[in-house]
């Protein structure tokens, strides 16, 4: 039987530039391998875990039943402008939704109305 509990070691100092680039690849598929195998085992436990207390695991992951999924609709003017609804004295403009801008803020402030910006 072999020894498994024995680490290579490296001496970084003298290797080439291409060696440690060998190397680095090297450690970098041996890492994804290995989050590969956990990810693997991770899964399986939920998997077990979701048996056990007679639930689908795929219904889990997905976040309910596909149907539902399915059936939602984007909406049409999702990530459109939106028109300004209001011009501030030097120009500005704010569409009226959101956050309020500083220069409505302080018009409010001093006393003005917001309908007195309207568009």
């Amino acid at each position: 039987m072999a020894d498994t509990s024995r680490k290579a070691t490296f001496d970084l100092d003298s290797m080439s530039a291409q060696e440690l680039t060998a190397l680095i690849q090297a450690a970098e598929a041996k890492r994804a391998e290995k989050q590969d195998e956990a990810r693997a085992a991770l899964i399986e436990e939920f998997r077990g875990k979701a048996a056990e207390l007679g639930l689908e695991f795929e219904k889990l992951i997905s976040g309910g039943s596909q149907a539902q999924s399915s059936t939602r609709r984007t909406r049409r003017d999702a990530g459109g402008s939106v028109a300004a609804r209001f011009r501030g004295p030097n120009g500005e403009t704010w569409s009226g939704r959101g956050r309020m801008p500083k220069w409505l803020s302080a018009m409010e402030a001093s006393g003005r109305k917001r309908e007195e910006f309207r568009i």
